[in-house]
């Protein structure tokens, strides 16, 4: 947040040590696509010349790709391109650091509870017993906030687990692969198998250098909903034989890159979830809020976290402004910005629900939001759009994910 560039005083607290910040094993890219226009009101000019730092391609034109090419798994034909505003695929790692240069940042700070005091403030109290105070909490610790249950308590605070198991990690291969995976597509490729509705994903996260494509590392993303895999296969040995066995059914480049990894690979098992339960919550007269997937915590596949995360920074940044001012009141201020965070919010969740159990169903994939919507910005509009005449089929794939 560009604090500083608005005059904003503000402390970052992280709950990570500053270790682990760095040398946490998983890692993942992000689509960067509409969200992009918020940047300039969330970081200074420096920082911005900088962005390219934070691709998984610094070599790549911005421009290059247009969309996310979705493909047959079985036979390898291209179905469709989800459309998308200049998209690039930014590493995670990478951004939170070029966001973080130049900050004071306190790790290893873990929410405990908040309560106001009586001027009005808030105060943190952090697990290790050190306390913090100032005149607005923003949570933006990720989808298990614990800023989100002090302010809604821990019941309505609780995420909704969807019935949808994720294999992400990351892999590099052999150079001929590499540059064949590249060829289809230099950010990412995708594709659905018809027989069983499982999504196989492969994109680029990481180009040390682009002459050697087998210095590239790519992020592999296997996922699917229903039956998931019983605890006994539920292990690193386990998941790797079930996605070898599933990649032997691809088409190429989806079966090399399944075949290929090695026998040591560590595949997790992630679940998706969302926050059903979203809904106008207490702000206490302004002095506490909620930001990003702390917020709207969604399945990831249309591609709308960052995006969105961006937007509730750039939006936050102006409204405190205002109220620092005195050209409106803190909790007017406040007030308008969680409802439209809210509503927003609300909207994507839906949606991006709506995209992860329709493509993971051969029978509804061209009915999918990717289909109508592309990777573009939902509008109010956009759930009554997507049931149309597939509204049954659109409540039943909700009723499966609750």
């Amino acid at each position: 947040m560009n604090g500083d560039g608005a005059g904003l005083p503000f402390t970052i607290f992280e709950q990570e040590t500053e270790s682990t910040y760095q040398t946490r094993p998983r890692e993942w890219g992000m689509t960067l696509h509409w969200g992009s226009s918020h940047l300039t009101s969330c970081l200074p000019p420096s920082l911005i010349e900088r962005l390219s730092e934070a691709y998984a391609d610094p070599s790549l034109s911005p421009d290059a790709v247009t969309g996310l090419p979705i493909y047959n798994g079985k036979t390898g034909e291209l179905l469709m391109e989800m459309k998308a505003d200049k998209p690039c695929r930014v590493s995670r790692k990478k951004l939170r650091n070029l966001f973080a240069d130049g900050l004071d940042i306190s790790y290893g700070m873990e929410v405990d509870s908040i309560r106001q005091v009586n001027d009005g403030k808030v105060v943190c109290v952090f697990t290790d017993g050190t306390e913090a105070k100032g005149d607005i909490v923003v949570g933006c610790d990720g989808a298990k906030s614990r800023v989100r249950e002090q302010i809604c308590g821990k019941e309505k605070a609780m995420l909704t687990e969807v019935p949808l198991s994720m294999f992400n990690f990351t892999a590099k291969f052999e150079a001929d692969l590499a540059k064949y995976i590249r060829g289809r597509n230099a950010l990412f490729v995708t594709s659905i198998h018809p027989d069983t509705g499982i999504m196989f994903w492969l994109s680029i996260q990481d180009v040390p250098d682009p002459s050697r494509p087998e210095t590239w590392t790519f992020q592999v993303l296997l996922s699917w909903v229903n039956n998931p895999l019983p605890p006994s296969e539920d292990t690193y040995a386990g998941r790797l034989a079930f996605l070898k066995a599933r990649a032997s059914e691809w088409a190429e480049p989806w079966r090399s890159a399944g075949l290929s990894l090695p026998p040591d690979t560590k595949i997790p098992n992630d679940k998706g979830t969302y926050w059903e339960k979203a809904a106008k919550w207490d702000n206490r007269s302004g002095r506490m809020t909620l930001c990003g997937d702390a917020a709207h915590p969604m399945t990831p596949h249309r591609g709308q976290g960052l995006n969105n995360a961006l937007q509730d920074a750039s939006n936050f940044v102006a409204v405190v402004t205002e109220a620092a001012k005195g050209d409106v009141g803190l909790a007017e201020a406040m007030d308008g910005y969680d409802k439209e965070v809210l509503e927003r919010g609300s909207l994507e969740m839906k949606i991006s629900l709506r995209q992860t159990m329709f493509i993971h169903n051969w029978e509804t994939l061209m009915q999918s939001p990717m289909v109508k919507m592309g990777m573009h910005q939902a509008k109010k509009d956009d759930v009554g759009k997507e049931n149309g005449s597939e509204g049954t089929r659109a409540t039943r794939a909700e009723e499966v994910a609750t």
